[in-house]
Order: structure tokens, then sequence, then C-alpha cells
């Protein structure tokens, strides 16, 4: 008896991670994160979108988060970290400027074997190098005990019109900040999933049919298990 109701605490907890899962995409979000199935501040690393089709509001979180560390999303049109744009948003507790939180994100350029820093939000801006044209803006930054979360937003085109694709890749990593430069991730590099930045609504009438199928298959199973 014990079995199988070890079993169905399983059954059900699979059933509501599905569920959030469904709630996040109804929303139109693309969530996505490590390890696989992860919900929200749950996940190692994870990214969401929301995109109207010009503009896209991206959150970034992560756990583990230590002092002079950058964490960042790199879109990309496979599942290498070449010739690609990177979003990303620092933890520098020294650094922080409270009253400047444009200085804690910015955008990278990702060559064959280097990066390129093209600045922070409030360099760029005060620079006049946004060359891409990106218009980014920090909307929301907050730093806890080893955990990071940034809300930016950032236009759609750049990314779409450079790999000529709304559905890219995304690749999120972390590495050291040092000098105001983002240093090698390592092996901390990893592939999280697609989004499509063009703004249409997801299609989830067959995900949500599929989910009541597997809700009611659920269901059955469990009676049949403790009866």
């Amino acid at each position: 008896m014990l079995f199988k109701l070890a079993i169905l605490s399983s059954l059900l907890a699979l059933v509501a991670s599905r569920t959030h899962l469904t709630d996040c995409l109804d929303e139109d979000k693309y969530c996505v994160g490590l390890p696989r199935g992860c919900i929200g501040t749950e996940c190692y690393v994870s990214f969401s979108t929301i995109s109207n089709g010009t503009h896209a509001e991206i959150e970034i979180f992560g756990n583990d988060i230590l002092d002079k560390t950058w964490l960042g999303v790199a879109y990309s049109a496979d599942k290498v970290m070449k010739d690609d744009f990177v979003v990303f948003c620092i933890r520098d507790d020294k650094g922080t400027n409270i009253n400047n939180i444009e200085e804690m994100g910015g955008l990278a350029y990702n060559d064959d074997h280097s990066n390129e820093m093209i600045g922070t939000i409030a360099a760029i801006k005060k620079q006049k190098k946004d060359e891409y044209k990106f218009n980014m803006e920090m909307v929301e930054y907050e730093k806890e005990d080893k955990t990071l979360y940034c809300k930016m937003t950032h236009r759609v085109d750049p990314v779409i019109t450079h790999f000529n694709m709304t559905k890219v890749e995304i690749l999120m990593a972390k590495g050291v900040w040092i000098k105001g430069q983002l240093t090698y991730h390592g092996k901390t590099r990893n592939n999280v999933g697609i989004v499509d930045l063009s703004g249409k609504k997801k299609e989830t009438k067959s995900a949500a049919g599929s989910f009541a199928l597997f809700s009611t298959a659920m269901t059955f199973i469990a009676a049949k298990m403790l009866f």
C-alpha cells in the first residue's frame, strides 16, 4: 500500500508540474530552464520571454549566483555559442548602484572564439553605441542570497533580422565578471530550448487536450491502484 501511495504521489506531482507549464504557455509566455521540467525559481537557471512582435520582455533568473558573476542568455540559430547576441545580467555586490540598475545588465556579441563587450545598458545609452538598435531597458533588478533576477525589454528586430528567423535557440551561461568583461563561461553553458519572438500566440488547444487526457489517465490509474 505504501508503494502504491508513493507512486500515486509521484504521478500527482507530475500532473501538478504539467499544470504550471500549461499555465505559462496559456499566457503566451515562453519559459525554459534547467534542469528540464523545472519551474521558475526552482530552476538552476531559468529564462522567460513574452513578445508582441516588435519588443520582448525577458526574465533571467539564477540560483547559486555569487558576487562578481554574470548570468546571460544567447540568442542562437543553433546549439553552438557562435555569432550570437548575448544579453547579460551582473551580480556585483560592491559595484551595484541601486539608483542606476541599468549598469547591471547589457549586451555582448559572441564571435567564433571571442566575446565583444558592447556595454551595459547605461554605457550604451551614454555613449550612444546602440549600433544593433536593441533599445534595451532594465525593468527590474533583484539580488538575494545567492540568487539573481533581472527583467529587461528589448526590440526583437535585431535578433530576427540577424538570423532571418523568428524561432531561435536560447543558450544560458554564467561566468566571472572581471573589469567590466564577461569571462569565459567554461562548461557552464547549456541549451535550454527554443523561443518564438514573432509575437504570435502559441497554439495550446492540442496541448490542453493532451493534458486533459493525461490527467484522466492518471486519475484512472490511481483509482485502479487504490482498489
